[in-house]
């Protein structure tokens, strides 16, 4: 468990060093895996088509299987530890912070963390000293929770580094570990029983510091008693177009709610969904209905599945990923580029390398940015497949591999129609 004097003189700094590290790991093993499909596994099968041939290039594959896998799940300790390093940081600042207000009130703090007065006891230090001591408390729950989370995670990724499979390895593992990361990250947020409590933590933290918490964890602080209003409506929007925290809540709460699936792919009609929940009003054709026109979007209230129902109940720029990108940059949207992400965008992918299935230049997929970490990983969510709070680094390489080369957009929506 971790104590007062731990946490006062961790080193969070150096939990970010290792994050790195694994990171480069990763990349690096990544890397070996294609070498060894590009100069080994590949011309064998095509050049050295006998039964021995075949055994080699067999045998190569299986290494470059487990290179790949050892990379998502190194991927995996990397987003675990950095999680665990930006929490630590964010509980030892409030610590530090409530050392400060100690100092200021003229209170003790004993080497295990209780406070005393100096002096003459009176009503006010009293208030102080409860406030003092409720932060030191609020500092070590937040460490104590992000530990716990943190050690088993990394006991379960540590356990399949013998994994041969790289589909399973980033279905469960890279999720899992990414799942366990933003957990972590919502332990550094106080639960809300007490606004002067968040008050306190959230003056203690540097503005940098804000700002990571605002991108990694938008509806638990705009839903958090105590956090300043301007801070709230930094969150959800200033334009008043649509609320974009309630555009990710929605999308974190209805990310396997297969029953608003009604197309035959549904990436896009999530992501049209989330912004219609966030409040982002339709744009009717002009008395048409919303499936006649290509500069509409919307859908009928009783929208169903079908072939004569796709083309009158939606419009053409909702359940189509290439559609909604148009649509939205052409209506007020605009791209950002992958380092000014934050939730509530949109992440597209366009078509850049060979696929026979896929037109380049095509987009055809579309999903839901609902969260960017402190170390600037964008998480995702989407539909078919379901997935919540995924690493679009982390899953790109996959995507590439099975798809070919992909140009990822992100575009902020920002409807000029009303």
């Amino acid at each position: 468990m971790v104590d007062f004097a731990a946490l006062k003189n961790a080193h969070p700094s150096s939990w970010q060093a290792a994050a790195e590290d694994w990171l480069s790991l990763s990349k690096h093993a990544l890397e070996a895996a294609q070498e060894i499909r590009d100069q080994g596994s590949r011309p064998l099968k095509d050049n050295w088509t006998d039964a021995v041939g075949q055994q080699a290039a067999g045998e190569l594959r299986y290494l470059a299987d487990r290179f790949e896998a050892g990379a998502d799940i190194m991927r995996g300790v990397t987003m675990v530890v950095d999680g665990l390093a930006s929490a630590m940081e964010y509980a030892q600042r409030t610590l530090l912070h409530a050392l400060d207000l100690a100092e200021a009130y003229e209170l003790d703090v004993d080497a295990d963390g209780s406070v005393s007065t100096r002096g003459e006891v009176t009503s006010e230090k009293l208030t102080h000293m409860t406030d003092v001591s409720d932060l030191i408390k609020e500092a070590l729950r937040q460490a104590r929770e992000a530990d716990a989370l943190a050690l088993p995670e990394l006991n379960r990724l540590m356990s399949g580094t013998c994994e041969a499979d790289p589909a399973k390895a980033l279905d469960e593992a890279q999720t899992s570990a990414s799942h366990t990361q933003m957990n972590i990250l919502a332990a550094g947020i106080p639960k809300g029983d007490d606004p002067q409590v968040v008050r306190d933590w959230w003056a203690g933290l540097t503005a940098e510091e804000q700002r990571q918490l605002m991108l990694a964890e938008p509806v638990k602080i705009a839903n958090l008693d105590g956090i300043p209003e301007d801070v709230k409506q930094d969150l959800r929007g200033r334009d008043g177009k649509y609320d974009r925290v309630k555009q990710v809540q929605w999308a974190l709460e209805h990310w396997n709610d297969t029953s608003i699936d009604k197309l035959d792919n549904n990436c896009t009609n999530f992501a049209s969904e989330s912004l219609r929940q966030g409040g982002v009003k339709e744009k009717p054709d002009s008395g048409w209905g919303p499936g006649w026109s290509d500069d509409s979007w919307g859908r009928d209230d009783d929208a169903d599945s079908g072939w004569l129902d796709e083309r009158t109940d939606y419009s053409k720029s909702w359940g189509a990923a290439e559609n909604l990108q148009n649509f939205m940059l052409e209506n007020g949207g605009y791209e950002v580029p992958a380092s000014e992400a934050r939730p509530g965008d949109l992440v597209f992918y366009e078509q850049a390398g060979e696929n026979e299935h896929i037109e380049k230049g095509n987009t055809h997929h579309a999903a839901v940015v609902t969260a960017v970490t402190p170390d600037g990983d964008i998480k995702y969510t989407q539909h078919t497949t379901s997935r919540q709070n995924v690493s679009l680094d982390g899953r790109l390489p996959a995507t590439e591999k099975a798809e070919g080369e992909q140009r990822v957009r992100i575009v902020r929506v920002s409807p000029s129609w009303y």
